[in-house]
């Protein structure tokens, strides 16, 4: 009688499962590295909308004799403001003459909340001038209220006011260079209503921390600033600077331009 023998050899279960862990092994390498590839997208990304901002800003002066937009969201510069919004006109101005829009003006991270920005405000006082401001996604540096012996004057580490860019030259007596950033704020005052927005954590993200933290868990790589000069990049949180408003809220920017 004739016999066949059978050349094929099948996988033992040892071998499958020594399979099955390496390409587990390799899996759980490639996914934070592929992970952080996304997160460098991301700010590539942001730097390339925070700059398209910086250069409507420029454009916007250039139109106004030096002048940049205005940051105050009262339209009146001698009174007090919030820091979290840009002037409503000044960011319609710049909505629509120099095409800015929600895909380029907001960090990448809140990408979920672009429905949020150039929301017109909801009052009008007797000028019919709209009370308020609007968000823009980014924190603008430029032309804000710097009054001194206000609470809602912006206060540097060493007490003194932090002074902001009112033109686009203005750069011999101005406390930075910095225009934008894509942080928007880190509530300080634990038990109040504020807690803090961190950009590019949590997966790029972005993630919202509760008033009730003390610290910025997990802390933040570093942030997209852009400069009066059209320049942005991305600075490392240790090489980053804060000012404070009314003891409440605690705002970064750099000074490397």
């Amino acid at each position: 009688m004739r016999t066949y023998k059978n050349n094929y050899r099948a996988f033992t279960l040892v071998e499958l499962l020594v399979v099955i862990s390496i390409l587990t092994l390799l899996i759980s390498i490639l996914i934070p590295s592929l992970a952080k590839a996304r997160e460098r997208a991301r700010r590539v990304t942001c730097m390339s909308n925070i700059r398209q901002c910086t250069i409507a800003c420029n454009l916007y002066a250039a139109d106004f004799n030096g002048w940049l937009p205005l940051g105050n969201i009262w339209g009146d510069e001698s009174k007090e403001e919030g820091w979290l919004d840009l002037n409503y006109q000044s960011a319609m101005y710049i909505h629509l003459n120099y095409n800015i829009d929600e895909s380029h003006a907001m960090c990448t991270s809140w990408a979920s909340e672009k429905d949020k920005y150039f929301y017109t405000p909801a009052s009008v006082n007797n000028d019919n001038f709209k009370v308020g401001g609007t968000r823009i996604g980014y924190v603008y540096y430029g032309r804000r209220f710097d009054k001194e012996s206000s609470v809602y004057s912006p206060i540097l580490e060493n007490g003194q006011v932090y002074k902001t860019p009112q033109r686009i030259y203005d750069s011999q007596k101005i406390s930075s260079k910095t225009l934008f950033s894509c942080f928007h704020w880190d509530g300080i005052s634990t038990g109040s209503g504020w807690g803090a927005k961190i950009p590019h954590i949590g997966g790029g993200k972005g993630q919202y921390i509760q008033p009730s933290q003390q610290s910025l868990i997990p802390k933040p790589e570093g942030l997209v600033i852009s400069y009066l000069d059209s320049s942005s990049g991305w600075v490392n949180w240790k090489k980053l600077k804060w000012i404070e408003q009314a003891s409440s809220i605690r705002l970064y920017f750099s000074d490397f331009r």
